[in-house]
């Protein structure tokens, strides 16, 4: 790709092809038009930049929720289990501890 020219060097080498930057107004009204539309630029990736900062912090608590929900969850089951194995007769105890042994848990289905 050829290097750019520089705005002076349109206005001195060829007269009808930097023709509309001679006028002074003009060009200035046209750098003030595009500082206006990078400002805004910059500003709208500075917004999209925070919304993603806010979800990535929202769903981090929120995974962190689950992941304590999880815990809880799991801490219930060996509970209810215990409490089962506890009231449960002496000759079922060792059907129900097979039953217990032979469902799949949830650390399996993660695999």
């Amino acid at each position: 790709m050829p290097a750019r020219r520089s705005i002076a060097a349109c206005r001195n080498s060829s007269p009808g092809y930097g023709a509309n930057y001679t006028d002074e107004a003009a060009y200035k009204e046209k750098r003030k038009r595009n500082n206006e539309a990078v400002k805004k630029t910059r500003e709208k990736s500075k917004q999209i930049a925070a919304q993603r900062k806010a979800n990535v912090e929202r769903l981090k608590k929120q995974n962190t929720q689950w992941k304590t929900n999880i815990k809880e969850a799991k801490e219930s089951l060996e509970t209810l289990k215990d409490l089962l194995l506890r009231q449960a007769k002496p000759e079922e105890r060792d059907n129900i501890i097979k039953q217990i042994i032979e469902e799949p848990t949830d650390d399996e289905d993660d695999e």
